[in-house]
């Protein structure tokens, strides 16, 4: 497996520990009933935490990371690409989505954005650029 298909998969790996920590953080605020029950009814999330406010958002952006990364991987992958731009980019990419997970997540505004910044600007453009020139 590709450099880049493990980064994906930690990528994913990143966005299933955020769902399991949103839930948790919504069992905490307004307890395992509403949050195991089928949520057919409006819930005022009055209660919630500002954890779960953030955790909500950053799994909100993980996903949007994903769909732009993701297809990129995917085709660099299926067109056997896989060079020293693709790598790095793609393992830029993890290391600057996890950063901004753990940035979000504690409420660390700045790095947070940062963060969001050279993933997006610098690894998705490296990785656009490794795949046209690979």
């Amino acid at each position: 497996m590709t450099i880049e298909l493990w980064a994906l998969l930690g990528a994913a790996a990143i966005l299933w520990i955020a769902i399991f920590a949103q839930q948790i953080a919504l069992d905490k605020a307004v307890g395992a009933k509403y949050a195991l029950s089928n949520r057919e009814q409006d819930h005022s999330f009055e209660g919630a935490t500002r954890l779960h406010g953030r955790l909500t958002r950053t799994v909100r952006n993980h996903v949007e990371g994903l769909s732009l990364f993701a297809p990129l991987i995917l085709t660099a992958s299926v067109a056997g690409v896989s060079n020293v731009w693709t790598q790095y980019a793609a393992i830029a990419f993890f290391i600057t989505r996890l950063l901004h997970f753990v940035f979000y997540a504690a409420g660390i505004t700045p790095f947070r954005s940062f963060a969001w910044g050279l993933g997006f600007f610098f690894a998705l453009g490296s990785f656009v650029f490794g795949l046209v020139t690979g």
